[in-house]
């Protein structure tokens, strides 16, 4: 590949990478929607309140509720990790064009 092709596709790759970048981020704000999810919460204060009033234990099923809502949490901040990975594909794309580009440089000037 020439010089000039190779500074073509470095810009490319470049703008490709700010774009997956910006994805990333996006897909943060996103996924940190489920902090603000209170409805499981809500319902197992109900229920707890409920149950106290009558005498009746659910601390094993509220464990339940609070661990299963962890693992939603959890899985839902993975999502980012595709997106990250191609991230950081782009950014080896990126530094590897710039080394040969760097490279093929330097042997027209010798």
């Amino acid at each position: 590949m020439d010089l000039n092709k190779m500074k073509a596709k470095l810009e490319e790759v470049g703008k490709l990478k700010d774009k997956a970048e910006l994805l990333v981020s996006q897909v943060n704000d996103t996924t940190r929607d489920i902090k603000y999810m209170d409805m499981p919460s809500n319902i197992s204060i109900t229920v707890q309140g409920l149950a106290e009033e009558n005498g009746i234990d659910v601390e094993y099923e509220v464990d339940q509720i609070r661990s299963a809502i962890n693992s939603l949490e959890s899985a839902i901040y993975n999502l980012v990790e595709p997106f990250e990975d191609k991230v950081r594909d782009l950014e080896t794309e990126y530094d590897d064009l710039e080394w040969d580009i760097e490279e093929a440089g330097e042997d027209r000037a010798a």
